[in-house]
C-alpha cells in the first residue's frame, strides 16, 4: 500500500510540474508576441535638425609677360579668396515629422510634407576676386597703369532665409538633403569658379555621389548608415554626419595652378519617438 502511494504522489508532482512548465513556456510566448508588437508596429517621430555647411576657397595664378618689342601679351596676375556658409536648424517646437513601419518584413520609412518642409536658414557668401594686367607690350615710363578687373561684391553678405529638407532611409542607408532657394543666392558676390579662373570643375576628391555641395548650397549629398534596429527600438536617438573634403581645380592658367577649396558639411539629425 505504501508503494502505490508513493506512485501516486510521484505521478501527481510530475503532472503539475508539466503543468507548470507549459504554464511558464506559454507566459515566455506571451511575452516574445509581446515584444515583437512592439518592434512590428508603426511608429511616428519628431525629427530636428540642426547643421552648417561651409565653403572656402582660394585661387592664385599669374601669366609672365611676352613681349617682342611693341607686340605680344602683357603680364596678368590673378587673385582671390573667399567662404560660403549655410547654417540651418529646426525651430524647437515645429519638429518634422517621419514615420517608420513593416512591410512584408521590411522596414519601411517615410517623411514628407503637402507643401515642403520649410525650416529657418541664414546664407553666408563673402568673396574677391580680381585680375591685374601688366604694363603693355612697348609702354613708356609715365603711361597710364592699367586698372585691374576686379569682380562685383555688392551683393556679398548675409541673407535669412529658409531651408527645404529632405529625409529619406532605405536598407540602411540615411540622407538628409536639402538648400537654400536660389532665388535668395546672390548673384554679384565673387565665388568658386569665377569665368577669369579657366578652372576645370572636375575633381577626383570629392564623393561619389557628386558634388552638390561645392558652391554652398545646395547641401552636399551624404550617405549615413543607420541600422533599422535603432528604429525597433522605439527611443531617441541622433544621425550624425561630419564630412570635409578638400580639392583643388586645376586651372588653364600658365603652370595650371589650382584653384583650393575646402568643403565641409556637418549635421545632427535626432529621431524622438512621438508620445502616444
Amino acid at each position: 500500500m505504501r508503494v502505490e502511494r508513493r506512485q501516486v504522489t510521484l505521478g501527481h508532482m510530475t503532472r503539475r510540474l508539466l503543468v507548470l512548465l507549459l504554464a511558464a513556456l506559454a507566459v515566455m510566448a506571451c511575452g516574445a508576441a509581446s515584444a515583437e508588437a512592439t518592434i512590428f508596429s508603426r511608429t511616428a517621430w519628431d525629427v530636428s535638425i540642426d547643421g552648417k555647411q561651409t565653403v572656402r576657397w582660394s585661387f592664385a595664378a599669374e601669366k609672365p609677360e611676352n613681349c617682342s618689342s611693341y607686340y605680344g601679351t602683357a603680364s596678368e596676375e590673378a587673385v582671390g579668396s573667399g567662404s560660403i556658409s549655410m547654417s540651418f536648424a529646426t525651430k524647437k517646437k515645429q519638429p518634422l515629422w517621419a514615420e517608420t513601419y513593416l512591410s512584408g518584413h521590411k522596414l519601411k520609412f517615410m517623411s514628407f510634407s503637402t507643401d515642403g518642409w520649410q525650416i529657418p536658414a541664414v546664407f553666408t557668401e563673402k568673396g574677391k576676386f580680381s585680375v591685374t594686367p601688366g604694363m603693355p607690350c612697348g609702354s613708356k615710363p609715365g603711361d597710364p597703369t592699367p586698372l585691374p578687373r576686379v569682380a562685383d561684391t555688392s551683393e556679398c553678405g548675409t541673407v535669412n532665409t529658409t531651408m527645404g529638407p529632405y529625409l529619406s532611409w532605405e536598407r540602411g542607408k540615411f540622407q538628409l538633403l536639402g538648400g537654400i532657394e536660389p532665388t535668395f543666392l546672390p548673384e554679384r558676390c565673387p565665388g568658386p569658379f569665377e569665368l577669369e579662373m579657366w578652372v576645370d570643375s572636375d575633381a577626383p576628391c570629392l564623393p561619389k555621389e557628386g558634388m552638390s555641395g561645392i558652391e554652398g548650397s545646395p547641401l552636399q549629398e551624404l550617405t549615413v548608415k543607420v541600422g533599422s534596429d535603432e528604429f525597433f527600438k522605439g527611443k531617441t536617438f541622433d544621425v550624425d554626419a561630419n564630412e570635409k573634403f578638400q580639392c583643388e581645380f586645376p586651372s588653364h592658367w600658365e603652370g595650371e595652378p589650382p584653384l583650393k577649396l575646402l568643403l565641409q558639411t556637418k549635421y545632427q539629425v535626432t529621431f524622438k519617438p512621438r508620445s502616444h
